[in-house]
């Protein structure tokens, strides 16, 4: 009995191997980067792993797709070097040519700052390189899924720099069609509460909070919260600076609407 089991086990763990791949060769996936060598390991790292890496170039106009290729979804996976700026640009010119790829940048936590300018470009995921690959290659199945994926150290982050994301217009001019109660719950999303602490935060139930993000969401035109926390970053709501009410703490009467 236990040796079928382990079987069974088996033939399962086989199946979902096989289908990961199955779904990470539906894509045809890009490197783009300064250092050849980079390139090189990263598309023997990604191979091994059932991608199929279709090209590995320097810029965007070296890409030259065969035309079969064109009508496949296509992963671009930037590494941006010492050139975010460069990388930026590149993204920009892919989504120009190829407005459906999928678009994930690598680069140093050290060059946070451009993070809102990476995704105005068009991308969809920015991970920091580190030294485990099975995390990296769910961010990039994610990304495929059509998620936005962002590292989990960005919100420490996002507060110490928060007054160079911040643009100089105020956030009411960026976000006229938001109640004040949604601008409050946005920039709780921004500092990545989930919704039972936002609902503990303003004193309202999570059910209600619930219904705000989703209204949010439809108004600012995103489909997921890590979108809206980017959105908020871009036009002036993130305030990691605010003070807190104490958990439970009904708010002032006529102070939120």
């Amino acid at each position: 009995m236990a040796q079928n089991d382990q079987q069974e086990g088996a033939e399962l763990a086989g199946s979902q191997a096989g289908d990961d791949r199955a779904f990470r060769r539906a894509f045809a996936t890009a490197l783009l980067g300064p250092n050849f060598l980079v390139l090189e390991g990263l598309k023997g790292i990604l191979s091994a792993a059932g991608f199929r890496v279709v090209a590995a170039v320097s810029r965007v106009n070296e890409l030259d797709l065969d035309p079969e290729l064109q009508n496949q979804p296509i992963l671009l996976i930037v590494n941006a070097g010492e050139d975010l700026r460069g990388a930026v640009r590149q993204i920009e010119l892919f989504k120009e040519s190829y407005e459906t790829g999928r678009v994930v940048l690598l680069a140093d936590p050290g060059q946070f700052a451009d993070i809102p300018a990476v995704f105005r470009a068009g991308a969809n995921g920015y991970l920091y390189m580190g030294p485990s690959l099975e995390p990296f290659v769910k961010a990039l199945e994610l990304v495929m899924l059509g998620e936005t994926v962002l590292p989990k150290a960005i919100l420490p982050l996002i507060l110490e720099h928060k007054d160079d994301l911040r643009p100089q217009k105020t956030p009411e001019s960026f976000a006229p069609q938001l109640s004040r109660r949604e601008r409050l719950i946005l920039r709780h999303l921004a500092e990545g509460l989930a919704n039972k602490v936002i609902a503990s935060e303003i004193g309202i139930a999570q059910a209600t909070v619930k219904v705000h993000v989703k209204s949010i969401l439809t108004k600012i035109g995103v489909v997921n919260r890590t979108q809206a926390a980017i959105w908020a970053m871009n036009n002036g709501l993130f305030v990691g600076d605010q003070p807190r009410r104490p958990s439970g703490q009904k708010p002032i009467p006529g102070s939120e609407q």
